[in-house]
């Protein structure tokens, strides 16, 4: 079932008038596709589900620029792939190949992972190759008005960008015979045959067919071209695309002055910033791919951690310390019958591992009500454990000491320490069934004897954790086998 859409997508919906619609969002795979870019296609998904709530037909797609040249080499591309410079990424290979993990194409390589990700996230959405609509024809008509009217396009790119076009600016690009989009200058039209000829930078001459996919039409007249030939009725776009004399600006220009086409509804979106790294960025290194995202939360949890509120507002997410309060609040929006708090959830895992069975013989043991089934708590289980490894506070990494370790632990702790281990071992498993009840026999004990409850409980910690605190104390033994507890507090 479709996420209900929030206020915001519904009044832009409603400014778009009567479908049908085609909702589409984009992005050229030259690098990582990261959790910024996975925001557009969330705010287009919630536009479109606005729609399709008021009775509307729609069509969503993902539009992945493949055809797009190489612009440089990203950061971890060999060195060796700078000959494919000005190729387009659909046509270069993988540059990270190996046996048992290969794609066919650069594109796919950062494209794959992606849609993956959208399958995950269960989205009613239809991902497009930029490649296979030119080669396909889809963009043939529109390819073919462009270059006709040349004069009309070069001078409202003019106008707009405010540089001035060389006189023998083209809006097509052809791929020259080694696959080069770059440096070709067209010198004659064959409109007839759907056909340029064109010079290349050392002079040789060569024919591309633009009805067969060989070349493309430049990024600004592409993006307006684009929305006559599928129709567009609807795309979001970043800051960085809105600003004045940016590619919006002229595509609107050339969408409705030259292809006599409505410029499509529009929603402009803030970035993410990552808490403490900055806005993400696949050129400067700051990347968080949805797939990331979904290793430690489910994608309706994705959806509520990046599109909050009103998108059109800069935020940071925050993975770390804050992110066991935001997984907790969103159970109790979502009505999770769960009452296990996630920090309870991340010891628990990080004690018995993916073992549903045993997680939940310690979460009762704890005091705990587990209502989940088994599936639902081995899947809550695998987000805490991968967020302790991959994302939490130090302070939140757990790991239950051997008995030697807690042995040798126990030896830097004085003998009022292990006194009040040695009390608390032969008290534990007289009749304390919960969390709370061991909570008591603990601090009771600390204060029977005379000890700080800031120093016992420091005792109890580092001969099961090796650390000076962690969890709430009573929930934690409690969850615990009593024969460990015993073992380690007596070692």
């Amino acid at each position: 079932m479709a996420p209900n859409a929030p206020d915001w997508a519904k009044r832009t919906a409603e400014r778009l008038g009567d479908g049908p619609h085609l909702v589409v969002s984009g992005i050229s795979p030259s690098g990582n596709i990261h959790a910024g870019n996975l925001l557009e296609v969330l705010v287009s998904e919630a536009v479109a589900n606005a729609l399709r709530e008021r009775g509307e037909e729609v069509r969503f797609i993902f539009h992945a620029d493949t055809i797009d040249p190489l612009r440089k080499i990203a950061p971890g591309i060999p060195d060796s792939f700078r000959r494919y410079l000005g190729h387009s990424l659909s046509h270069i290979p993988d540059p990270f190949a190996k046996p048992g993990d290969e794609y066919p194409s650069y594109a796919e390589r950062f494209l794959g992972p992606f849609e993956d990700a959208l399958g995950e996230m269960e989205m009613d959405i239809e991902v497009v190759r930029s490649h296979e609509l030119y080669e396909r024809g889809v963009y043939t008509e529109v390819i073919r008005e462009s270059i006709e009217k040349t004069e009309p396009l070069r001078s409202i790119l003019q106008e707009v960008s405010g540089r001035e076009m060389p006189e023998e600016w083209s809006p097509f690009l052809p791929r020259n015979a080694s696959g080069d989009l770059t440096g070709n200058r067209v010198v004659e039209h064959l409109p007839d045959r759907s056909c340029v000829v064109y010079v290349d930078r050392d002079g040789n001459e060569g024919v591309a067919d633009y009805a067969k996919g060989e070349g493309k039409l430049g990024w600004r007249v592409e993006l307006a071209a684009r929305w006559k030939a599928l129709g567009v009725t609807f795309e979001p776009f970043g800051k960085d695309h809105t600003s004045r004399g940016g590619s919006t600006d002229t595509a609107d220009r050339m969408s409705r002055e030259v292809f006599g086409y409505p410029v499509p509804g529009r929603y402009e979106y803030e970035w993410i910033g990552i808490k403490g790294a900055g806005a993400m960025s696949s050129s400067r290194g700051i990347v968080l791919l949805p797939g990331d995202l979904l290793r430690i939360m489910p994608p309706d949890a994705v959806r509520k951690l990046l599109l909050p509120r009103d998108p059109s507002r800069a935020f940071d997410i925050d993975l770390t310390a804050g992110f066991p309060a935001f997984m907790d609040r969103y159970r109790r929006e979502r009505g999770t019958t769960s009452p296990v708090p996630f920090t309870h959830l991340v010891t628990v895992a990080q004690t018995v591992g993916g073992d549903a069975d045993l997680a939940r013989e310690m979460l009762v043991r704890g005091g705990y009500e587990v209502a989940e089934s088994r599936e639902e708590l081995a899947r809550d289980l695998r987000y805490a454990r991968n967020w302790s490894e991959e994302w939490a506070p130090p302070e939140q990494r757990l790991k239950v000491l051997s008995r030697d370790e807690a042995a040798e632990a126990a030896a830097t702790l004085d003998e009022e320490q292990r006194r009040y281990l040695g009390t608390v071992a032969g008290r534990l498993g007289e009749g304390e069934a919960d969390g709370e009840a061991v909570q008591d026999l603990l601090y009771g004990t600390a204060v029977e004897l005379g000890l700080k409850p800031k120093r016992a409980f420091g005792a109890l910690y580092t001969v099961l954790l090796g650390k000076k605190s962690g969890p709430k104390a009573g929930p934690f033994v409690a969850g615990l086998p009593p024969q460990l507890v015993k073992e380690r507090l007596t070692a």
